[in-house]
């Protein structure tokens, strides 16, 4: 019997397969002297080869769709993540704090009322943005003045949709930058009954009846929602004929954060004029939400159940909900420095420039998981922004390398933020100094070695012209090897940056520094560099763990006062609510010849 060959089903190239069917043909005794390369029957085997091909890719990527931790299309990974009732978080409008005055003229109305959607422009990055208030404002005269109280506009276009129930209908947004958090949905009884009622939101269908009149809201296609109602078991059903009509802010996201003043060319009732002025800035406009975060979140957000029990239920339902959140640590109260027992701790860092959390969302967050949990408290604290001064001497060959040593820097410090960019994104991640180092060295082929330390910094602000009490810790062991005095000019382990000083009539450019025996003084340098103390104990600080408690009185400094600390570890470990930020502007790269 003819040896029929072996197919190898295991190749997936082109040139594999080809050459596998190849294979296969002349082990048969009919074609084992037949020229493939020059006959006809080549051009079939191209054919068959590349039908094989691409079935084979078709089919993978079908496969992996099939899954939502393969899939990469964003509609495969949405639908996959309908099915665990979760909702991509979708771009989220920036929101600015401003005061309206209302010009009036001549007239003395008892009140003016803004209305619902007044849009307010600015302009940034040469692209104008739409902010409007979402609801009616009344001003009051107050001694013939129009102002109102200081209040919130939203930026992004005002959308209405309307969809006319025929049975088959399919609520579907069109924009791809909708909202949703700014979702109102109406049903009118028909076109011609104008009797209408506002449906709310529902996230789950639990307490709800045949009477309840809810919405549902899911992902659709790309990046579009499509709003859901209920079946007349759970939730109201809707009758042939309703007319809905759905309200939404269309957003460009984080590009409002951008925003800090704006203008108004739209009258009163089309007579009075408005001027804007801004309290604050606007903020907590976000993205939506990517696929590799969908990909992470839905499948937690199914495990937490709509409850906050655990740490990471907490972390679940506020990444979720809260797209302005960039990463959040939470701890038991019994962890806190002092202990607060039924409580749970949570630190947050949000997107854009702003390293705080707002009051306004801290409460909104406190206010939604209250109706999570049970028999915790939840409580939001500012997280301790812990920062990283970096000083690198970089050696380089230069004839291995047709780079300036300026060009060089540059790439080393683009280096360095690729490094935090990977290695310092959330609280607990620590700087690890071989990795730096490691991540220098692997800048450029022409570098040989690098010699790089580190510095921890605190940043304090205290209250200017009176005295204030400072507390924290670097929560890392200091260096200091022995206990005793320093030696003339030499540098302390705990220094700050220059602030000013006063004293008995004169001000002085001084600092605070630790003495070498665990206490905080304050000095200054005279045009010798001799040190003339100010205070020889404001504080103390504790060498072991990383502990300082002082009194200051600055008078007056830039921004903030720096506090540098020399560890006694080459990396800094950060814990609880701490992060850890390198700070671009104490990074101080120099590249010189490598000499032998």
């Amino acid at each position: 019997m003819a040896n029929t060959g072996f197919l190898d089903v295991s190749e997936i190239s082109f040139d594999g397969i080809k050459s596998n069917l190849k294979s296969f043909l002349q082990a048969k005794t009919e074609f084992q002297d037949y020229d493939f390369e020059g006959s006809n029957l080549n051009a079939l085997l191209d054919i068959l080869s590349y039908n094989t091909y691409m079935n084979s890719f078709y089919l993978n990527m079908v496969g992996s769709e099939m899954f939502l931790d393969s899939a990469q299309i964003r509609n495969s990974v949405i639908s996959h993540a309908k099915e665990l009732n979760y909702l991509p978080r979708s771009r989220t409008s920036a929101k600015a704090k401003v005061t309206f005055s209302i010009n009036t003229g001549t007239a003395l109305p008892g009140y003016v009322v803004i209305p619902e959607n007044y849009t307010i422009k600015t302009t940034v990055d040469n692209t104008t943005l739409d902010f409007s208030t979402d609801e009616s404002i009344v001003v009051l005269n107050n001694g013939g003045t129009y102002q109102s109280d200081p209040v919130y506009v939203y930026e992004g276009k005002n959308v209405t949709e309307y969809f006319t129930v025929n049975g088959s209908t399919r609520y579907i947004l069109n924009s791809d930058n909708a909202d949703t958090n700014s979702i109102k949905v109406t049903v009118i009884k028909s076109s011609t009954d104008s009797t209408n009622t506002v449906y709310n939101f529902a996230e789950n269908l639990y307490g709800l009846n045949s009477n309840s009149e809810v919405y549902f809201l899911q992902g659709y296609a790309a990046n579009q929602y499509e709003i859901v109602f209920g079946d007349g078991i759970s939730g109201k059903a809707l009758a042939n004929g309703n007319i809905v009509k759905v309200k939404y802010r269309s957003t460009n996201g984080e590009l409002g954060n951008k925003a800090s003043s704006f203008t108004s060319s739209t009258k009163i009732d089309g007579l009075y004029n408005v001027t804007v002025t801004t309290n604050i800035a606007a903020v907590d406009g976000s993205e939506r939400e990517t696929v590799e975060a969908i990909k992470l979140n839905a499948p937690r957000h199914f495990t937490s159940q709509n409850r906050a029990v655990t740490k990471e239920d907490y972390t679940n339902l506020i990444v979720g909900n809260y797209p302005q959140i960039k990463t959040v640590n939470i701890y038991g109260g019994e962890d806190a420095n002092p202990p607060q027992y039924g409580k749970v701790i949570i630190s947050m860092i949000p997107y854009g420039t702003s390293p705080l959390v707002s009051t306004e969302l801290k409460n909104d967050i406190i206010s939604f998981l209250n109706d999570k949990n049970i028999t915790t408290k939840p409580v939001v604290v500012d997280p301790e922004y812990l920062y990283v001064e970096i000083t690198s001497d970089v050696r380089y060959n230069p004839s291995l390398t047709s780079k300036t040593a300026t060009q060089i820097k540059s790439d080393v410090v683009t280096k360095i933020r690729e490094f935090s960019n990977t290695n310092l994104t959330d609280f607990g991640s620590d700087l690890r100094l071989s990795k730096l180092v490691s991540a220098i060295d692997n800048t450029d082929t022409s570098i040989i070695s690098n010699q790089t330390d580190i510095r921890a910094v605190y940043k304090i602000t205290p209250t200017k012209g009176s005295s204030t009490r400072v507390n924290f810790s670097f929560e890392n062991a200091i260096y200091r090897p022995f206990s005793t005095p320093y030696a003339v000019n030499e540098t302390e382990v705990i220094r700050s940056s220059l602030f000013t000083y006063y004293r008995d009539g004169t001000y002085y450019d001084a600092r605070l520094t630790d003495d070498g025996e665990g206490n905080l003084r304050i000095y200054y340098l005279t045009a010798d560099t001799r040190q003339i103390i100010l205070e020889s104990n404001v504080g103390s600080v504790n060498y072991d763990t990383g502990e300082l408690t002082f009194d200051i009185n600055a008078w007056d400094y830039t921004n903030n006062i720096d506090i540098y600390a020399t560890l006694s570890s080459d990396d800094i470990i950060v814990q609880n609510n701490k992060y850890l930020v390198i700070d671009f502007d104490k990074v101080y790269v120099s590249v010189n010849i490598y000499r032998q």
